[in-house]
């Protein structure tokens, strides 16, 4: 019973990275960094296949130095993917030595390529053997200095690699800190263990240190992926974390005992130990996302707080409500967008990126106003107090990317750069009220309809404005998940909406008759503002004579902590 060839852990490498360059690329498909992860995991598949191929025991002298050739291939492919990644994770803003690191290893990947393909003429001696017994590509002394050329190659790579963890832009920098430093130390290990084995005359179970490590790095690879993605669109993945660890010390572990001993000249418990990870990771995700609940935001349902208005004004007030077939735009509370009646998913297939969403947020905020490039690329893409020419030119190119895909997803059946739903008029665009209901917008006309009514004693009518305003707003606040749009533009709004939206609820709690209705509304208005001295005083009164002294401590601890923190500020 003999240990099956190392080659074949090789092959059970392929579906991994086959695996990870398809979950990328439909992840984000139009990204430059994506293509550039899938890069690197392509150059591993073509090493691995190669190193695949050329344990054959039936192929041919030709196909073996063609075969040796294509594995050195996916090695450039795999550092020049690397570099690419570096160039995007900083901009491209790399320092002068940087580039002439790019440059260095670009070059000999030019004269490298050519110089080995020279070797594949038939009339060319192969004096040398590889570990697999078939004629070496190239022979000592004269492939010396290519060997040192790639060990150095590989090593500028690495550099360039710790040098991005410091100078990459946060919060790009916290995620490559925690992600990039592991990789490195990795392939440092694997060297080093390699050149151990080698040194030890065990230059054919090189495998064992090359083959779990490289892929061990590829799957830190890939959560930092997910990690910057997650930082740039604010969709989180569900990840098995310790999980995935323990599963692959498993598998490792069953590498090395199928290496050692083996079974039928078969790993088998590598193979088992694959496929109850695959298995296992397969079902938590599909478990996970079987139980992910998406509020449906198509639902119109009110939040009433008070009984409903006449049939007259409801009426009147249903009128004024989105047509059916407009966007519709809920900016209170989590931000949710519903097309043509159909909720759009928060997801970076669907709108690429968070920042795509406040835009939208920040034009439907604008409303008929409308804002021009400036401002636009002020309160997303700030180039900075000092004057940045390149910084305003990528800045522009950024909004105009973003704006298209804007018009992409909210028209994807119209033209190229539709303006059915955002319209350019000079220098400002602008969402068309006519295609667009913002809920702001609405929320901001029935308040303003109630307080002239009230003005004009129109008392019912009035508070019956105010109970549909008040329905839509929602506790949380304007866009309470919003990151990207500066505090200083919204915080304004968001209080402006608050302080109405607590109006509206004293309006309607003063001259609500049901005590039990009219103690919802004056706890309500107390959980968003515990410093109101009505709403303190009609609770206070409410639960002494009711006798619930426990409701009473906690109301009093909360305007005490109230108070509290603004003697802090």
């Amino acid at each position: 019973m003999t240990a099956p060839p190392p080659f074949l852990f090789s092959l059970l490498n392929l579906p991994l990275l086959a695996g990870m360059i398809m979950f990328i690329l439909v992840r984000r498909p139009r990204q430059l960094l994506t293509w550039a992860f899938a890069g690197v995991m392509v150059g591993l598949i073509v090493c691995y296949l190669a190193d695949v191929v050329l344990y054959q025991p039936d192929i041919s002298v030709q196909a073996g130095l063609a075969w040796q050739f294509i594995l050195n291939l996916g090695a450039h492919l795999t550092i020049l993917a690397a570099l690419a990644v570096v160039v995007l994770l900083r901009d491209k803003r790399l320092e002068h030595w940087e580039w002439a690191i790019v440059s260095f290893v670009i070059v000999r990947t030019a004269i490298d390529i050519p110089w080995l393909a020279g070797f594949l003429r038939p009339e060319v001696a192969h004096p040398c053997e590889n570990r697999t017994g078939l004629p070496r590509l190239t022979c000592p002394p004269g492939d010396q200095l290519a060997i040192a050329a790639a060990a150095l190659s590989g090593l500028l790579v690495i550099v360039l690699y710790v040098s991005t963890v410091y100078k990459a832009a946060e919060p790009k920098r916290a995620i490559l800190r925690r992600y990039i430093m592991p990789i490195v130390l990795l392939i440092a290990a694997m060297s080093v263990g390699l050149q151990i084995l080698a040194l030890v005359g065990q230059v054919s179970f090189g495998i064992i240190p090359a083959g779990p490590t490289t892929l061990l790095s590829i799957l830190i690879g890939l959560r930092m992926f997910l990690a910057l993605e997650e930082a740039e669109t604010g969709v989180r993945f569900p990840v098995l974390g310790w999980r995935i660890l323990v599963w692959f010390v498993l598998l490792i572990s069953a590498v090395l005992v199928d290496l050692t001993w083996g079974w039928i000249n078969v790993p088998v418990w590598t193979l088992v130990v694959l496929a109850a990870g695959l298995a296992g990771g397969g079902a938590m995700l599909v478990n996970s996302l079987s139980h992910r609940v998406v509020q449906d935001p198509a639902s119109d349902e009110p939040r009433t707080l008070a009984p409903a208005p006449p049939d007259a004004v409801g009426a009147a007030l249903a009128a004024t409500g989105p047509p059916p077939e407009a966007l519709r735009l809920y900016l209170l509370g989590p931000m949710r967008v519903v097309r043509a009646g159909e909720a759009l998913p928060n997801t970076a297939e669907v709108w690429r990126s968070a920042k795509t969403r406040s835009l939208l947020a920040w034009l439907a905020l604008r409303r008929e106003a409308g804002a021009t490039q400036v401002e636009l690329v002020d309160a997303l893409w700030p180039v900075g107090p000092e004057f940045d020419a390149e910084a305003e030119r990528s800045s522009l190119s950024a909004l105009r990317s973003y704006l298209s895909t804007l018009r992409r997803v909210l028209d994807p059946a119209g033209p190229r750069g539709s303006d059915r739903f955002i319209k350019h008029e000079g220098e400002r665009y602008i969402l068309r009220p006519d295609e667009v209901w913002v809920d702001v917008g609405q929320f901001e006309m029935l308040a303003g309809e109630a307080e002239a009514l009230l003005r004009q004693g129109h008392t019912a009518e009035g508070l019956a404005c105010w109970q549909q305003a008040v329905a839509l707003y929602a506790p949380q606040g304007l866009l309470p998940d919003e990151s990207y749009l500066p505090a200083s533009l919204l915080e304004p709004a968001r209080e402006g909406l608050r302080q109405r939206w607590l109006s509206g609820l004293r309006a309607l709690a003063r001259a609500e008759q049901d005590p039990a209705r009219a103690a919802d509304l004056w706890e309500t208005i107390h959980q968003a503002e515990p410093l109101d001295e009505e709403a303190t005083a009609w609770l206070i009164e409410r639960h002494r004579s009711s006798g619930n002294t426990s409701s009473l401590r906690m109301l009093l601890q909360r305007r005490r902590d109230a108070e509290a923190e603004m003697e802090a500020l």
